[in-house]
Protein backbone atom coordinates (compact mmCIF):
# COMPACT_ATOMS: atom_id res chain seq x y z
CA UNK A 1 0.00 0.00 0.00
CA UNK A 2 1.11 3.57 -0.61
CA UNK A 3 1.20 5.91 2.36
CA UNK A 4 -2.20 7.55 1.59
CA UNK A 5 -3.76 4.10 1.22
CA UNK A 6 -2.14 2.97 4.47
CA UNK A 7 -3.48 6.00 6.35
CA UNK A 8 -6.92 5.39 4.86
CA UNK A 9 -6.85 1.78 6.03
CA UNK A 10 -5.64 2.67 9.52
CA UNK A 11 -8.56 5.11 9.87
CA UNK A 12 -10.92 2.09 9.57
CA UNK A 13 -9.23 0.11 12.36
CA UNK A 14 -11.41 0.18 15.52
CA UNK A 15 -8.35 0.39 17.77
CA UNK A 16 -7.32 3.62 16.03
CA UNK A 17 -10.78 5.18 15.80
CA UNK A 18 -10.62 8.93 16.38
CA UNK A 19 -6.88 9.27 15.80
CA UNK A 20 -6.02 12.32 13.68
CA UNK A 21 -4.43 12.03 10.23
CA UNK A 22 -1.01 13.15 11.45
CA UNK A 23 -0.95 10.40 14.10
CA UNK A 24 -2.00 7.78 11.54
CA UNK A 25 0.65 9.02 9.10
CA UNK A 26 3.34 8.67 11.79
CA UNK A 27 2.12 5.13 12.48
CA UNK A 28 2.07 4.26 8.77
CA UNK A 29 5.77 5.03 8.51
CA UNK A 30 6.76 2.41 11.08
CA UNK A 31 4.48 -0.44 10.00
CA UNK A 32 5.78 -3.39 8.00
CA UNK A 33 3.54 -5.05 5.40
CA UNK A 34 3.40 -8.85 5.58
CA UNK A 35 1.87 -11.41 3.25
CA UNK A 36 0.93 -14.66 5.01
CA UNK A 37 0.22 -17.79 2.96
CA UNK A 38 -2.86 -19.90 3.59
CA UNK A 39 -2.32 -22.29 6.55
CA UNK A 40 0.94 -20.57 7.49
CA UNK A 41 1.44 -20.40 11.27
CA UNK A 42 2.13 -16.80 12.25
CA UNK A 43 3.16 -17.73 15.79
CA UNK A 44 2.54 -20.54 18.23
CA UNK A 45 1.07 -20.39 21.71
CA UNK A 46 3.88 -19.82 24.21
CA UNK A 47 6.30 -18.16 21.78
CA UNK A 48 7.77 -14.77 22.63
CA UNK A 49 5.68 -11.86 21.38
CA UNK A 50 7.63 -9.68 18.97
CA UNK A 51 4.86 -8.00 16.98
CA UNK A 52 1.14 -7.43 16.68
CA UNK A 53 -0.77 -7.49 13.39
CA UNK A 54 -3.41 -5.24 11.81
CA UNK A 55 -5.29 -7.44 9.32
CA UNK A 56 -5.76 -5.74 5.93
CA UNK A 57 -7.19 -8.59 3.83
CA UNK A 58 -7.86 -12.24 4.51
CA UNK A 59 -8.46 -13.94 7.86
CA UNK A 60 -6.47 -15.29 10.78
CA UNK A 61 -7.56 -18.04 13.17
CA UNK A 62 -6.63 -17.94 16.87
CA UNK A 63 -6.55 -21.32 18.62
CA UNK A 64 -5.83 -22.62 22.09
CA UNK A 65 -3.94 -25.82 22.87
CA UNK A 66 -5.78 -27.94 25.45
CA UNK A 67 -4.97 -31.18 27.30
CA UNK A 68 -5.10 -34.27 25.13
CA UNK A 69 -2.89 -32.70 22.45
CA UNK A 70 -5.90 -30.99 20.90
CA UNK A 71 -6.42 -27.50 19.50
CA UNK A 72 -9.62 -25.46 19.88
CA UNK A 73 -10.35 -22.40 17.76
CA UNK A 74 -11.19 -19.41 19.96
CA UNK A 75 -11.90 -16.83 17.29
CA UNK A 76 -11.03 -15.29 13.94
CA UNK A 77 -9.68 -11.91 12.91
CA UNK A 78 -10.61 -10.21 9.65
CA UNK A 79 -9.93 -6.85 7.98
CA UNK A 80 -9.48 -4.09 10.56
CA UNK A 81 -8.95 -6.50 13.46
CA UNK A 82 -5.77 -6.76 15.51
CA UNK A 83 -4.04 -9.81 16.99
CA UNK A 84 -1.05 -10.28 19.26
CA UNK A 85 -1.34 -7.14 21.36
CA UNK A 86 -1.54 -8.92 24.72
CA UNK A 87 1.98 -10.35 24.50
CA UNK A 88 3.38 -6.96 23.47
CA UNK A 89 1.70 -5.13 26.32
CA UNK A 90 2.95 -7.33 29.16
CA UNK A 91 6.10 -8.82 27.65
CA UNK A 92 4.81 -12.37 28.12
CA UNK A 93 4.43 -15.16 25.58
CA UNK A 94 1.61 -15.34 23.04
CA UNK A 95 -1.59 -16.63 24.63
CA UNK A 96 -2.78 -18.49 21.50
CA UNK A 97 -1.51 -19.85 18.22
CA UNK A 98 -2.40 -17.88 15.10
CA UNK A 99 -2.50 -19.15 11.51
CA UNK A 100 -3.83 -17.82 8.21
CA UNK A 101 -7.19 -19.27 7.15
CA UNK A 102 -6.49 -17.94 3.64
CA UNK A 103 -3.84 -15.78 2.06
CA UNK A 104 -3.69 -12.72 4.29
CA UNK A 105 -2.00 -9.33 4.21
CA UNK A 106 -1.37 -7.52 7.46
CA UNK A 107 0.65 -4.67 8.89
CA UNK A 108 3.08 -5.63 11.66
CA UNK A 109 3.92 -3.35 14.58
CA UNK A 110 6.85 -4.31 16.81
CA UNK A 111 7.02 -4.27 20.60
CA UNK A 112 9.37 -1.28 20.83
CA UNK A 113 7.25 0.77 18.42
CA UNK A 114 4.03 0.04 20.32
CA UNK A 115 5.70 1.05 23.60
CA UNK A 116 6.87 4.30 21.97
CA UNK A 117 3.33 5.11 20.84
CA UNK A 118 1.92 4.58 24.35
CA UNK A 119 4.71 6.29 26.30
CA UNK A 120 4.27 10.07 25.70
CA UNK A 121 2.29 12.24 28.08
CA UNK A 122 0.23 13.79 25.27
CA UNK A 123 -3.41 13.58 24.10
CA UNK A 124 -2.62 11.10 21.30
CA UNK A 125 -0.99 8.62 23.68
CA UNK A 126 -3.76 8.99 26.27
CA UNK A 127 -6.35 8.43 23.55
CA UNK A 128 -4.55 5.32 22.34
CA UNK A 129 -4.35 3.96 25.89
CA UNK A 130 -8.10 4.39 26.28
CA UNK A 131 -8.64 2.67 22.92
CA UNK A 132 -6.44 -0.24 24.05
CA UNK A 133 -8.52 -0.52 27.25
CA UNK A 134 -11.73 -0.62 25.18
CA UNK A 135 -10.28 -3.27 22.83
CA UNK A 136 -9.11 -5.48 25.70
CA UNK A 137 -12.47 -5.07 27.47
CA UNK A 138 -14.23 -6.28 24.32
CA UNK A 139 -11.82 -9.24 24.17
CA UNK A 140 -12.57 -10.06 27.82
CA UNK A 141 -16.32 -9.90 27.27
CA UNK A 142 -15.98 -12.20 24.27
CA UNK A 143 -13.99 -14.72 26.32
CA UNK A 144 -16.61 -14.68 29.07
CA UNK A 145 -19.47 -15.05 26.58
CA UNK A 146 -17.83 -18.20 25.18
CA UNK A 147 -17.40 -19.58 28.68
CA UNK A 148 -21.01 -18.78 29.60
CA UNK A 149 -22.28 -20.51 26.43
CA UNK A 150 -20.25 -23.61 27.26
CA UNK A 151 -21.87 -23.77 30.69
CA UNK A 152 -25.37 -23.65 29.22
CA UNK A 153 -28.55 -22.45 30.91
CA UNK A 154 -29.53 -18.97 32.05
CA UNK A 155 -27.58 -16.61 34.27
CA UNK A 156 -28.00 -17.68 37.87
CA UNK A 157 -26.17 -15.00 39.77
CA UNK A 158 -27.62 -12.97 42.67
CA UNK A 159 -30.17 -10.24 41.91
CA UNK A 160 -28.79 -6.82 40.96
CA UNK A 161 -30.46 -5.45 44.08
CA UNK A 162 -27.98 -7.42 46.19
CA UNK A 163 -25.06 -5.58 44.61
CA UNK A 164 -26.82 -2.21 44.89
CA UNK A 165 -27.50 -2.83 48.56
CA UNK A 166 -23.93 -3.97 49.16
CA UNK A 167 -22.59 -0.77 47.57
CA UNK A 168 -24.96 1.37 49.66
CA UNK A 169 -23.94 -0.46 52.84
CA UNK A 170 -20.16 -0.31 52.39
CA UNK A 171 -18.34 0.17 55.69
CA UNK A 172 -16.07 3.11 54.89
CA UNK A 173 -12.85 3.55 56.84
CA UNK A 174 -9.54 5.40 56.80
CA UNK A 175 -6.77 4.64 54.29
CA UNK A 176 -4.16 1.93 54.95
CA UNK A 177 -0.51 2.69 55.64
CA UNK A 178 0.86 4.11 52.38
CA UNK A 179 4.08 2.12 52.83
CA UNK A 180 2.08 -1.11 52.69
CA UNK A 181 0.38 -0.08 49.45
CA UNK A 182 3.61 1.02 47.78
CA UNK A 183 5.14 -2.39 48.49
CA UNK A 184 2.54 -4.11 46.30
CA UNK A 185 4.13 -5.42 43.11
CA UNK A 186 1.38 -3.75 41.07
CA UNK A 187 2.69 -0.31 41.98
CA UNK A 188 6.47 -0.72 41.93
CA UNK A 189 6.90 1.08 38.59
CA UNK A 190 4.68 4.07 39.30
CA UNK A 191 5.76 7.60 40.14
CA UNK A 192 5.21 7.94 43.93
CA UNK A 193 3.38 11.28 43.71
CA UNK A 194 1.07 10.12 40.90
CA UNK A 195 0.42 6.87 42.78
CA UNK A 196 -0.46 8.82 45.91
CA UNK A 197 -2.88 10.93 43.84
CA UNK A 198 -4.57 7.77 42.61
CA UNK A 199 -4.75 6.15 46.05
CA UNK A 200 -6.39 9.26 47.51
CA UNK A 201 -8.89 9.64 44.66
CA UNK A 202 -11.45 7.30 46.17
CA UNK A 203 -12.66 6.00 49.50
CA UNK A 204 -11.69 2.90 51.47
CA UNK A 205 -14.17 0.32 52.67
CA UNK A 206 -14.11 -2.94 54.58
CA UNK A 207 -16.28 -5.81 53.37
CA UNK A 208 -17.13 -9.04 55.17
CA UNK A 209 -16.74 -12.44 53.55
CA UNK A 210 -19.54 -13.37 51.14
CA UNK A 211 -20.53 -9.81 50.18
CA UNK A 212 -21.80 -9.44 46.59
CA UNK A 213 -20.29 -6.30 45.08
CA UNK A 214 -21.19 -6.82 41.41
CA UNK A 215 -24.01 -8.77 39.79
CA UNK A 216 -23.65 -10.14 36.28
CA UNK A 217 -25.85 -8.19 33.88
CA UNK A 218 -26.29 -5.21 36.20
CA UNK A 219 -24.69 -1.77 35.78
CA UNK A 220 -21.32 -1.29 37.46
CA UNK A 221 -21.49 1.32 40.20
CA UNK A 222 -17.77 1.57 40.91
CA UNK A 223 -14.29 0.33 40.12
CA UNK A 224 -12.69 -1.47 43.05
CA UNK A 225 -9.07 -2.13 43.92
CA UNK A 226 -8.33 -4.86 46.47
CA UNK A 227 -5.89 -3.68 49.16
CA UNK A 228 -6.04 -6.88 51.19
CA UNK A 229 -8.26 -9.93 51.12
CA UNK A 230 -9.61 -11.43 47.92
CA UNK A 231 -12.68 -11.10 45.68
CA UNK A 232 -13.90 -13.91 43.41
CA UNK A 233 -15.35 -13.18 39.98
CA UNK A 234 -17.71 -15.91 38.83
CA UNK A 235 -20.12 -16.99 36.10
CA UNK A 236 -23.10 -19.08 37.16
CA UNK A 237 -25.52 -20.94 34.89
CA UNK A 238 -28.13 -23.13 36.52
CA UNK A 239 -26.33 -25.29 39.05
CA UNK A 240 -22.94 -24.79 37.38
CA UNK A 241 -20.56 -22.14 38.66
CA UNK A 242 -17.09 -21.30 37.42
CA UNK A 243 -14.53 -18.89 38.82
CA UNK A 244 -13.06 -16.72 36.07
CA UNK A 245 -10.99 -14.34 38.19
CA UNK A 246 -9.60 -13.70 41.65
CA UNK A 247 -8.78 -10.12 42.63
CA UNK A 248 -6.20 -10.30 45.39
CA UNK A 249 -4.11 -7.41 46.76
CA UNK A 250 -3.31 -4.85 44.06
CA UNK A 251 -5.89 -6.22 41.60
CA UNK A 252 -8.81 -4.18 40.25
CA UNK A 253 -12.32 -5.31 39.29
CA UNK A 254 -15.66 -3.80 38.29
CA UNK A 255 -14.15 -1.54 35.61
CA UNK A 256 -15.52 -3.21 32.45
CA UNK A 257 -18.89 -1.47 32.49
CA UNK A 258 -17.23 1.83 33.33
CA UNK A 259 -14.88 1.50 30.33
CA UNK A 260 -17.46 0.54 27.69
CA UNK A 261 -20.83 1.41 29.22
CA UNK A 262 -22.06 -2.19 29.28
CA UNK A 263 -23.31 -4.25 32.23
CA UNK A 264 -21.03 -6.18 34.54
CA UNK A 265 -19.94 -9.39 32.76
CA UNK A 266 -19.42 -11.27 36.05
CA UNK A 267 -20.62 -11.53 39.61
CA UNK A 268 -18.04 -10.44 42.19
CA UNK A 269 -18.19 -11.78 45.76
CA UNK A 270 -15.68 -11.31 48.58
CA UNK A 271 -13.99 -14.63 49.35
CA UNK A 272 -12.78 -13.34 52.70
CA UNK A 273 -12.85 -10.11 54.65
CA UNK A 274 -11.39 -7.47 52.36
CA UNK A 275 -10.21 -3.87 52.34
CA UNK A 276 -11.04 -2.11 49.08
CA UNK A 277 -10.33 1.20 47.40
CA UNK A 278 -13.64 2.34 45.89
CA UNK A 279 -13.80 4.67 42.88
CA UNK A 280 -17.47 5.49 42.18
CA UNK A 281 -18.54 5.71 38.53
CA UNK A 282 -18.29 9.51 38.23
CA UNK A 283 -14.84 9.66 39.83
CA UNK A 284 -13.53 6.78 37.74
CA UNK A 285 -14.84 8.38 34.54
CA UNK A 286 -13.10 11.68 35.34
CA UNK A 287 -9.79 9.93 35.95
CA UNK A 288 -10.10 7.56 32.98
CA UNK A 289 -10.62 10.46 30.58
CA UNK A 290 -8.02 12.71 32.20
CA UNK A 291 -4.60 13.53 30.78
CA UNK A 292 -2.40 14.02 33.83
CA UNK A 293 -0.07 11.81 35.86
CA UNK A 294 -2.88 10.41 38.03
CA UNK A 295 -4.95 9.54 34.95
CA UNK A 296 -1.89 7.74 33.60
CA UNK A 297 -1.77 5.57 36.73
CA UNK A 298 -5.45 4.69 36.31
CA UNK A 299 -4.96 3.76 32.65
CA UNK A 300 -1.88 1.69 33.50
CA UNK A 301 -3.72 -0.14 36.29
CA UNK A 302 -6.67 -0.96 34.01
CA UNK A 303 -4.43 -2.05 31.12
CA UNK A 304 -2.35 -4.33 33.35
CA UNK A 305 -5.48 -5.75 34.92
CA UNK A 306 -7.13 -6.49 31.56
CA UNK A 307 -4.01 -8.20 30.20
CA UNK A 308 -3.69 -10.33 33.36
CA UNK A 309 -7.40 -11.14 33.27
CA UNK A 310 -7.31 -12.17 29.61
CA UNK A 311 -4.50 -14.60 30.41
CA UNK A 312 -6.25 -15.88 33.54
CA UNK A 313 -9.58 -16.46 31.77
CA UNK A 314 -7.92 -18.79 29.25
CA UNK A 315 -7.41 -21.37 32.01
CA UNK A 316 -11.10 -22.22 32.48
CA UNK A 317 -11.44 -22.06 28.67
CA UNK A 318 -8.84 -24.82 28.35
CA UNK A 319 -10.39 -26.91 31.14
CA UNK A 320 -13.88 -26.74 29.62
CA UNK A 321 -12.62 -27.41 26.10
CA UNK A 322 -10.68 -30.43 27.32
CA UNK A 323 -13.81 -31.87 28.97
CA UNK A 324 -15.88 -31.81 25.78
Amino acid sequence: MSDPDTVGFLATVPLLDGRDEATLADLARILRLRTIAKDEVVWRQGEDGREMLFVVEGALSASLHVPGNRTVEIGRAGPGDTVGEVALLDGGPHTMSVRAVKTTTAFALGRVDLAALLAPQDPAAFGLRRAVAALLTARHRNQLAHLADSLGGDAAGPPAEDADRAFAELEYCGPPDSRYVRRMATFHDFDPLALWGFLTSGSYARCPRGRTLLAEGAPSTACYLTINGAVEQVLARGSRRIRVGLAGPGRAFGYEGLVDGGPSPVTAVTRERALLLVLPRDRFTTLFHGEDAVARVVLDVIQRELVATLRQTLRPHARLAASI
